[in-house]
């Protein structure tokens, strides 16, 4: 049976380097961004909507998982309107494709949707983003679960896993730090649900196929955890001296874009729904000190 045809946005990013070659195994995949590379690579600009179109029109998917966006908040903060165009337009353009031509969407979206007041949120709770990102974010949700009947979309946070030739991730940052023996500044007074990325590909594959699963879902870690206490548990996975890490408040730091407090997710809905379990921060943390 000749296999599916898949749409992967943001292939060559974070989290798109990871679904690819999972996704490989049971889909026929065209890997879309504007640096891939290779027989089954797509050119795809998130600004340029003409550039959309071409490549859902060359590729014909009948399943697109859109991963690419501008994910840093600050340049958003920076560049309104290119924010809009890259995270707001660019997914409302691909829902209207899907929805005319029938394919299933998969979207990433982020905790940064919420306001960070409440804290480990359910996908019932009511969303107040306070940044550029997180609005422009909010609105692609509005447009894809509008233009793309049965579209799915998937808050995560804060996205860690192995080094895979893209950008550093948060851990990342903090192991170069401790490994150089380096004291590192972690807030006590903001709390994220931290997202293995490399179990996201087992997430994608089961959203894909089970058709009746739609709307929105959150996957992120199975605990609510300040940076700090963060810091400490991924010392204890590598090893690193835990007085290295400093209690510091987010509060006392000013940020281009203003940071909710608690922005941690709660996941059972997905997990129920998909039978696995959100990977505990000790247990994804031991698998990178495996990987290294």
């Amino acid at each position: 049976m000749t296999p599916k045809t898949l749409l992967l946005t943001g292939a060559t990013g974070f989290i798109g380097r990871r679904l690819a070659p999972v996704l490989e195994g049971s889909w026929k995949v065209a890997l879309a961004s504007r640096t891939a590379q290779g027989p089954h690579a797509v050119r795809l600009d998130l600004a340029e909507p003409d550039s959309l179109r071409r490549a859902f029109d060359l590729v014909c998917p009948d399943a697109v998982v859109h991963a690419a966006a501008e994910a840093l908040p600050d340049p958003c903060e920076r560049d309104p309107e290119f924010a809009r165009k890259v995270n707001a337009e660019a997914p409302r353009v691909l829902a209207g494709l899907c929805g005319a031509s029938g394919a299933r969407l998969i979207h990433f979206s982020t905790d940064l949707v919420f306001d960070g007041e409440k804290g480990w949120y359910g996908e019932d709770d009511a969303v107040g983003p306070i940044s550029v990102y997180g609005r422009t974010k909010l609105a692609a949700e509005e447009t894809v679960l509008s233009r793309a009947p049965g579209a799915v979309v998937l808050r995560v946070s804060n996205v860690y896993g192995r080094p895979m030739g893209t950008r550093p991730c948060f851990v990342d940052e903090l192991r170069a730090s401790l490994s150089r023996g380096e004291p590192i500044g972690a807030f006590v007074d903001q709390w994220r649900s931290p997202t293995d990325g490399d179990g996201l590909p087992e997430v994608i594959l089961r959203l894909l196929a089970d058709p009746d699963l739609e709307g929105v879902f959150h996957w992120a870690g199975a605990e609510r955890a300040t940076r700090f206490e963060t810091a400490l548990a991924l010392c204890r996975a590598f090893g690193f001296d835990e007085q290295l890490v400093r209690p510091t408040r987010a509060a006392d730091k000013a940020f281009l874009a203003p940071r909710p407090r608690d922005t941690s997710l709660d996941s059972s809905r997905l997990a129920a729904a998909i039978g696995l379990a959100p990977t505990r921060m000790a247990d994804g943390f031991a698998a990178l000190k495996a990987a290294a």
